[in-house]
């Protein structure tokens, strides 16, 4: 679980996913978090799917990219 800010975040969507010599994303999520700050969670494909649901820290999270 890789939690990233709004820039890198921002240059994995334009990269498809793809950042250096990293395995490739497979989801990146949007949230607040506990302390009403934005987060930007990454998963890769053998990540729980579900890494990123809504909880106590990840408030109303929203899938903002996926890998096709």
């Amino acid at each position: 679980m890789a939690t990233v800010d709004y820039k890198l975040a921002m240059e994995l969507i334009a990269k498809d996913g793809y950042y250096k010599d990293d395995p490739r994303v497979q989801k990146i999520v949007e949230y607040t978090n506990a302390w009403g700050g934005k987060g930007y969670g990454v998963t890769w494909p053998d990540d729980n799917p579900d890494r990123y649901s809504a909880s106590e820290f990840v408030i109303d999270p929203k899938t903002i990219w996926e890998a096709k």
